[in-house]
């Protein structure tokens, strides 16, 4: 529904701005000034219907490919290994997001307000879809610093081998997740809006689930579990990168010198297989998640810009998209790289 719904007879955008914007001469409907404040109770048809079969499919296939990522590796104890322990942990993480976060989001494109699922959904909401997303990008971080001491340390790996340091470490990221994911719950809460404006009388149709918080949590959010933990996976991979090449550099010099040439062994060919499937992995985690991270940052600091609502509307599409893309996308890049 747009404005146009809403002007009454002869009456121009400006006098509805006028006297639904005017506190002093305040004169507008309880619909019309949730309409002003909140935006129509329902996208138009023409947007909601494609975002819809997109949700839904991505729905689909991540539910189904997470599941059978969990099953496979269940079901198989030949890859019952660290790294396949944090892809389990990676896929119970999405699944978590997927079936937690999306079908909420796809109801509110549907029908935005009045929220309907109570206090205890709210916070719940809130406290999965964030610690899971923490869970991602820690278990992430810490499958790359494995890789990286197997690589580069790998004495000091052997001397901590074993799958048991494997679940206690991914234990521990999940109780740091939930922990730090904690304040999001606390501080989510439904919000009424007053009728009239100032009033102290909450009018119940303007019921949104939504963080209250006046406090940096968004930022600090961003800051430690995106920032910092890219900056880290990125001077973990390039490290990696150049202790690979001066490893085979030298294997080369002294192969020569030798008079003798010899293939890749099949160890050092997986190696490089399971190198390249994660950062797959890592690529296609920060490609989805930077437009999220960038769109939060963007609603707390764009908002003086002239053009706030439309670069947000759009940025909040693109980035609510890839944000469930992130869960879908791995068992996806596992069953291309992966002949296991």
């Amino acid at each position: 529904m747009d404005s146009q719904a809403f002007l009454r007879q002869n009456e121009t955008y400006e006098d509805f701005y006028n006297r639904c914007n005017n506190l002093s001469n305040f004169d507008c409907s309880e619909e019309e000034m949730l309409w002003w404040i909140m935006g129509s109770r329902r996208l138009p048809l023409k947007e909601i219907i494609p975002i819809s079969l997109v949700l839904v499919i991505i729905f689909l296939t991540g539910v189904i490919g997470n599941v059978c990522v969990c099953v496979v590796i269940i079901r198989n104890p030949g890859l019952h290994t660290a790294t396949n322990y944090y892809l389990f942990s990676l896929a119970v993480s999405d699944l978590l997001l997927l079936l937690f976060g999306l079908p909420n989001d796809l109801t509110v494109y549907w029908h935005q307000y009045p929220y309907s699922l109570g206090l205890v959904f709210c916070k719940l909401r809130a406290l999965i879809s964030e610690a899971a997303t923490y869970v991602s990008v820690l278990t992430i971080s810490a499958f790359t610093l494995e890789r990286y001491l197997a690589i580069c340390h790998p004495l000091h790996l052997y001397a901590m081998a074993g799958l048991t340091r494997a679940s206690r470490i991914i234990l521990v990221l999940w109780v740091v997740a939930f922990v730090c994911a904690s304040p999001f719950a606390m501080y989510s809460d439904i919000s009424y809006r007053d009728y009239p404006p100032n009033s102290g009388n909450i009018s119940l149709d303007s019921a949104f689930c939504a963080l209250m918080a006046s406090s940096p949590l968004l930022e600090l959010s961003s800051i430690f579990f995106f920032f910092v933990p890219a900056i880290l996976i990125l001077c973990l991979y390039v490290t990696m990168g150049c202790h690979i090449r001066s490893t085979r550099m030298n294997k080369k010099s002294k192969g020569l010198l030798n008079g003798q040439i010899h293939g890749e062994t099949r160890q050092a060919k997986s190696r490089k297989a399971i190198i390249r499937m994660l950062v797959a992995v890592v690529i296609a985690f920060f490609v989805c998640w930077t437009p999220f991270h960038v769109q939060r940052l963007f609603y707390i600091y764009g908002y003086s810009l002239p053009q706030f609502h439309v670069i947000n509307e759009h940025l909040f599409n693109v980035a609510g998209a890839l944000y469930y893309v992130s869960a879908t996308v791995n068992p996806i890049l596992y069953n291309v790289m992966s002949a296991r």
